[in-house]
């Protein structure tokens, strides 16, 4: 009997040291252990991302195990809609839908049932019968077997689950569900819900940084911050009363400090370095989905590099917005729920972030290292400036400026580079009409397009800092007739709430039609600007694309055209082309012709827009109203009845077409007019 005591004695100290090792915390404080890795191969076929996952091909670049199959997650760039696809296990495909936002994807113990945040609502999935709940926003939510969310709820700081709810003094660290039974971690604190009372059940004198169950053993890491380090300590236990500390390691955060404002997110000390860029702010993005303005800077870096905070601040955000390699920080300047600005920094490994929401971190400490992106050479890290209000906040955010432009520590000598924007002539001259004229022929109002790009240290085409042009007289090259500024990359958008404001600055600055047709993308940058759609300040406005170059408003003649360009770094470039005014040649419009005024209202609109016009005939009969997207083409023509009233009415229902910029032609017998329209659904 005492041998066999004995034995099982040894057996326990043996399952609890296989246990402690098992468990430990790596170099940044976060809890790692041994858990059984499945082979997945991850590759690209025809630009769709693919993943090669137990003898199955599935599209996606993040996979989820799920009860009788599988969950794919494909992110691709920022204001790209996410794809989540469901499969069985025979690899067929049996749900798909696209989603603004993943935010912070959970799976159930079970993993039966699938939650995540939209940008909107927390939503929750029976992965068998792919129903779907609704709960109110919550970026820091579980969920327990049988599909009930325990969720922070961000209008009243409140803890819920099922019946239950808390309201909370702090944003609750972790939430987690221990044998089915939910735990919050709030500071330094752990409760639970007991008879619909809410519970303390320890206390730890240091704030919990992390916690997670391995093995029906609750791990917690709690983080001590001295001056210039974090001192992780491991603790767990299995009865969620006796906590023992099993490990502890120190993590030194600052590198060292410069009195400069703002150093890059990476080799933050250094003083003067070639940092590559693989993204500008502002630049045209299309991933095989909706093309938008990137929203931020890209960095580019090696896999695991560390990454450094810029400026001294507060964290509000912690979380992912898609699969791992999409985890995020964003940093407050100042310690307020109200509208503040800060720094975010994206694609982080989530083992290597060393702040919580809350912390306070100064410039040069270390907040994470970047996730290895494994596709086209391009583990970078995304950095803005961004603005939001919230004692946390939850992705719904706008981003500011051109955060390049203030960056002390690059050095960039290469200044921005023209093409040729038409056949063989460095500039585009396009009427409202859509069609290109003769550079040695132009007539009446044109906009003026010029190709150009920038290269930032590195082999990818980035877009410039800003445009402007000039006209100058042939007989006197250095007498400057008339100038005016276009527009720089540095204002305010709304790629990471709606992209509303977006779309109309995108659809301004960029020319996107068949002949002139700006896009971004890992092998195409091609980047056309319409340097007349502008009233000549720094602010884009709606207004603004309505803008244009008058030729008349000149004597006919020889003239040279010379369009100027500067990067972020302050590099000028110019490119110069003759060209020819002649109006003489230009018939008056007769008194009797057609002119079409053409409005919708609303606009925007969320289901349908009546579009409204008048002709100064009596009559509009032969009237044809056509709908067109961004790429020309037609998806839509509207009836419209003949009539002899001048003014026409027209509703156009879209409640079937999804969210865009649209146009909408009215042609009446050789006579047409074409407006835009935004759909925001």
């Amino acid at each position: 009997m005492k041998k066999g005591l004995l034995l099982i004695m040894i057996c326990l100290i043996m399952t609890v040291v296989l246990q402690a090792k098992a468990v430990h915390l790596n170099k940044y404080g976060h809890l790692d252990f041994e858990k059984t890795q499945k082979d997945i191969e991850y590759f690209m076929e025809n630009d769709i991302y693919k993943i090669e996952y137990e003898n199955h091909i599935f599209t996606g670049n993040s996979i989820y195990d799920i009860e009788n199959g599988y969950l794919t997650l494909t992110t691709i760039q920022e204001n790209v809609p996410t794809q989540l696809r469901i499969y069985n296990k025979m690899g067929k495909q049996k749900f798909y839908q696209e989603f603004a936002n993943v935010i912070n994807l959970k799976i159930s113990q079970n993993k039966k049932y699938i939650s995540f945040f939209d940008g909107q609502n927390l939503l929750v999935f029976d992965s068998k019968n792919l129903k779907k709940k609704k709960y109110p926003e919550s970026i820091k939510f579980m969920i327990d077997n049988k599909g009930n969310p325990l969720y922070f709820k961000v209008n009243n700081s409140s803890l819920n689950y099922k019946k239950q709810s808390q309201v909370m003094d702090e944003f609750p660290t972790s939430l987690l569900l221990y044998r089915q039974k939910p735990l919050i971690f709030d500071g330094s604190s752990i409760y639970t819900f007991e008879n619909e009372n809410f519970k303390m059940l320890h206390n730890f004198q240091n704030k919990i940084f992390e916690a997670k169950i391995v093995n029906n053993n609750l791990y917690c890491v709690v983080r001590e911050k001295t001056e210039q380090a974090y001192l992780f300590k491991l603790y767990r236990t299995d009865n969620l009363s006796d906590f023992a500390k099993i490990n502890e390691k120190p993590f030194s955060f600052l590198e060292n400090k410069t009195p400069d404002p703002i150093h890059a997110p990476l080799d933050y000390s250094q003083p003067n370095k070639t940092y590559p860029i693989g993204n500008s702010y502002g630049e045209i993005q299309q991933y095989g989905s909706s093309p938008y303005l990137h929203p931020g800077v890209d960095f580019l870096g090696d896999d695991y590099e560390a990454v450094y905070a810029v400026q001294d601040g507060y964290v509000k955000a912690v979380l992912t917005t898609g699969g791992s390699a999409y985890w995020r920080v964003a940093i407050s300047n100042e310690d307020t729920a109200a509208e503040s600005e800060g720094y975010l920094y994206a694609h982080l490994n989530y083992n290597s972030i060393t702040v919580s929401v809350g912390d306070y971190v100064e410039a040069g400490q270390q907040i994470g290292t970047l996730y290895p992106w494994g596709y086209y050479d391009f583990t970078h890290i995304h950095f803005a400036r961004v603005e939001c209000s919230g004692a946390t906040w939850n992705g719904n955010w706008w981003s500011i400026d051109d955060v390049l432009y203030d960056v002390t520590n690059m050095v960039d000598f290469t200044g921005p580079v023209f093409e040729n924007a038409y056949n063989n002539n460095l500039f585009a001259f396009r009427d409202n009409s859509g069609n290109y004229q003769d550079p040695d022929n132009l007539q009446g109002e044109i906009d003026i397009i010029a190709k150009c790009h920038d290269i930032a240290n590195s082999s990818w085409r980035i877009d410039v800092h800003d445009l402007s042009f000039k006209l100058h007289s042939v007989n006197e090259p250095d007498n400057t007739i008339y100038e005016k500024f276009s527009y720089s990359y540095d204002f305010p958008l709304d790629t990471y709430i709606n992209g509303s404001w977006e779309d109309v600055i995108l659809y301004t600055i960029y020319s996107r039609d068949a002949t002139c047709y700006s896009i971004g993308n890992y092998d195409e940058r091609e980047y056309y600007h319409i340097i007349t759609n502008s009233d000549g300040d720094s602010t884009i406005t709606e207004d603004d694309q309505y803008e244009n170059f008058d030729t008349e408003d000149f004597a006919d003649g020889d003239y040279i055209l010379e369009v100027i360009a500067h990067d972020a770094s302050g590099n000028e470039s110019s490119a110069s082309m003759n060209i020819s005014f002649n109006n003489l040649d230009v018939e008056p419009e007769p008194n009797n012709q057609t002119k079409i005024n053409l409005s919708n209202y609303p606009n925007p609109f969320a289901e349908s827009t009546t579009i409204s016009f008048n002709l100064n005939k009596d009559h509009t009969e032969n009237l044809k109203i056509f709908i067109y997207n961004t790429k020309g083409e037609k998806i839509k023509t509207l009836p419209v009845s003949p009539s002899h009233s001048q003014e026409v009415s027209i509703v156009w229902d879209a409640q079937d077409i999804k969210s865009g910029i649209y146009f909408y032609k009215v042609v009446s017998g050789d006579h047409s007019a074409t407006e835009r329209m935004i759909l925001l659904k």
